[in-house]
């Protein structure tokens, strides 16, 4: 069995299961309200057996606005790259959680490691992770949140589309407009059509 793997079993999963998450291979999904939460572990480009390097992803996902973005059902088991919050474990944690859970990327390097990084990766999962995407406790909050974003998620359209439909769904019919208006005006075509069947159904 790869570290990964045992480390999910004996470490990440079982606290997640105490939690109200299902599990598909290495991803975790949790229906709460209008969201399901997303917890999943990405294996890196470059890991190897004898260097096993993985991010824990976060997302909350909104299983009406796939079905909007994408225009087919969803089928019952999200992926953190649909969500409309997406963050890795070190981006979440900030530099507030010591130890080795705490970088760019995760390394099990020797079987001792799964144990080590397994008792650090369940407490900030415990005490970061789960109390962060529970803060969102309605559309409200979440939009909120899509509001203050910065960097590459700022520009990226989908999220972009998702702020419109969050928009749209608290009743600000002109800023979801506005916003798929940009995303049509925008250089990617793709997410332009999109964007101009979404608005249309407005």
């Amino acid at each position: 069995m790869k570290r990964i793997d045992e480390l999910a079993k004996e470490h990440v999963g079982p606290l997640l299961k105490k939690n109200g998450f299902r599990k598909k291979r290495l991803s975790w999904n949790r229906a709460r309200g209008p969201f399901v939460d997303i917890i999943d572990i990405q294996e890196l480009p470059g890991s190897t057996r004898d260097n096993e390097r993985f991010v824990l992803n976060v997302g909350v996902f909104i299983p009406d606005f796939y079905e909007a973005v994408w225009g087919k059902p969803y089928k019952g088991f999200a992926q953190e790259a649909d969500a409309v919050f997406r963050v890795r474990l070190g981006g979440l944690l900030e530099g507030e959680f010591s130890g080795r859970v705490n970088g760019s990327f995760i390394n099990l390097d020797t079987e001792s490691d799964i144990r080590e990084v397994g008792e650090e990766l369940y407490l900030a999962i415990e005490k970061k992770v789960l109390p962060r995407i529970e803060s969102f406790s309605d559309l409200q909050s979440l939009d909120s949140f899509v509001d203050s974003m910065g960097g590459w998620q700022k520009d990226y359209p989908l999220m972009q589309i998702y702020s419109a439909l969050l928009k749209q769904s608290l009743g600000d019919k002109d800023a979801a407009i506005a916003t798929l208006d940009g995303v049509i005006a925008g250089k990617n075509k793709a997410w332009a059509i999109h964007a101009k069947r979404i608005k249309a159904a407005l």
